[in-house]
């Protein structure tokens, strides 16, 4: 693929940290808002891009203090990019899901497993080519919590989606030459560590989180894309009633 994966670097494909003085690990629901500003690298046969883009997820718990459903998400917008020599003004439409049953097995420690879901789209007009994905696969968390002094919270979680399958579908715009499905193996990982403050609302977050994200062709074993960024975050949590 190409400059279209930089979506990568804008996934939110993971859940944010809870801590036992947290809203989350006090066992509320809560609705939430993360807005995650991130930089790096996007490497694939065209060469080496560095960008840095913002990007807003959509949070959700539901359940009881134990055991809860963590959702995760981003509707389908599109993400500017800066204009390549070789793809042109390619601007992705990405789209990310993850849903999560998580399990509290200790008191600052957790478990959880579920999906993620990964849609795009993206125009490529040096090519005269339109490419989209959907890549999906099974997910995993895990997080640790710790309770600071003034009504704050350390927290701290790592996510990986070891194995995320699809299909590139590549159409081109000349009229003659027929759609190309290639499919495709990724895998990705993300950690995150924030410090939560208690606010009347509910909590706001303020983090540093880092995620991986490397793809491969499984007809041919070749290298796709790989995605590597850091960034801050800043998550409002709104307790439901």
């Amino acid at each position: 693929m190409g400059i279209h994966r930089s979506r990568a670097l804008v996934l939110a494909t993971a859940l944010v940290a809870s801590c036992c003085g947290s809203v989350q690990a006090k066992g509320l629901n809560y609705l939430g808002l993360q807005l995650f500003a991130v930089a790096g690298v996007h490497k694939d046969v065209a060469g080496t891009q560095y960008g840095a883009g913002i990007g807003p997820l959509l949070q959700a718990r539901l359940g009881g203090p134990r055991l809860a459903i963590h959702l995760e998400g981003i509707p389908v917008v599109a993400v500017p990019q800066r204009a390549s020599a070789y793809y042109g003004q390619a601007t992705p439409s990405i789209g990310i899901f993850n849903a999560t049953l998580g399990y509290r097995f200790m008191p600052r420690m957790s478990f959880g497993i579920g999906e993620t879901v990964i849609n795009q789209r993206t125009p490529l007009p040096n090519l005269q080519q339109v490419v989209s994905s959907r890549l999906a696969g099974y997910r995993y968390a895990l997080r640790y919590t710790e309770p600071l002094r003034g009504r704050r919270s350390l927290e701290a979680n790592l996510g990986v989606a070891p194995t995320l399958w699809g299909s590139d579908v590549y159409v081109y715009s000349d009229g003659v030459t027929a759609p190309v499905v290639k499919p495709e193996q990724a895998a990705e990982i993300d950690a995150s560590l924030a410090v939560g403050f208690q606010r009347p609302y509910g909590e706001m977050l303020l983090g540093l989180r880092a995620l991986n994200f490397s793809a491969k062709y499984t007809a041919t074993g070749l290298a796709g894309d790989r995605n590597a960024g850091v960034g801050l975050f800043v998550e409002f949590r709104k307790v439901l009633p």
